[in-house]
C-alpha cells in the first residue's frame, strides 16, 4: 500500500492527535519553553567568620542592587554554600556577612561596612554596574565562589 503526501499523516496520526501535538508545540514556542532551559548556579562563600548569617543574592539587570530575583540566608556556623536554579541567561551573584545581624548590607561612604563580594570579583572604587559583575550562564555553574572582602 502506498501513501500520498497527507494520506500518511491521516493513517498514522488521527486528526485530534495531530492537532493536540501541533497545539502543544505552538504553546511551547509562544511561551519560550524551548529557550527557558533551567541551569544551576552554585558555589561557596569564602572569608566569612561563621559567627554571623551570610546572605546570598541572585540579580538580573532590571533589579540590580535594588531587588534580588532570589535571596537566601546561610545560618551562622552552617556550611557556607548556595545553589540557585535559574533560566539560562545573564546573572550576577553577591554575598555579604551580616556582622550586626540587622538583615541588610550596611553601607558606608566608600562602600560596604560589612564583608561583601560578588561571584565575578569587583575591586573598583565605585558602585558596581550589573555588567561589571554579571556572567552569561548557559550550563550548570558549580564553582561560583564568592570571596568576602572587609
Amino acid at each position: 500500500m502506498r501513501f500520498r503526501g497527507d494520506d500518511f499523516h491521516e493513517v498514522w496520526l488521527p486528526g485530534f492527535v495531530r492537532n493536540a501535538v501541533l497545539g502543544a508545540v505552538l504553546v511551547m514556542l509562544s511561551t519560550g519553553s524551548f529557550a527557558q532551559r533551567e541551569v544551576l548556579v552554585s558555589g561557596h562563600i569564602q572569608g566569612a567568620s561563621g559567627k554571623h548569617a551570610v546572605y546570598v543574592a541572585l540579580w538580573d539587570a532590571d533589579g540590580f542592587l535594588r531587588n534580588p530575583v532570589q535571596e537566601l540566608r546561610i545560618a551562622p556556623g552552617a556550611i557556607p554554600a548556595f545553589t540557585f536554579r535559574v533560566a539560562a541567561g545573564r546573572w550576577a551573584v553577591s554575598a555579604y556577612e551580616d556582622k550586626n545581624d540587622n538583615g541588610k548590607l550596611d553601607m558606608g561612604l566608600f562602600g560596604p561596612k560589612e564583608p561583601a563580594g560578588f561571584g565575578r570579583p569587583f575591586h573598583a572604587w565605585r558602585k558596581p554596574h550589573f555588567e561589571d559583575v554579571a556572567v552569561q550562564v548557559e550550563h550548570d555553574m558549580t564553582d561560583v565562589n564568592i570571596q568576602l572582602h572587609p
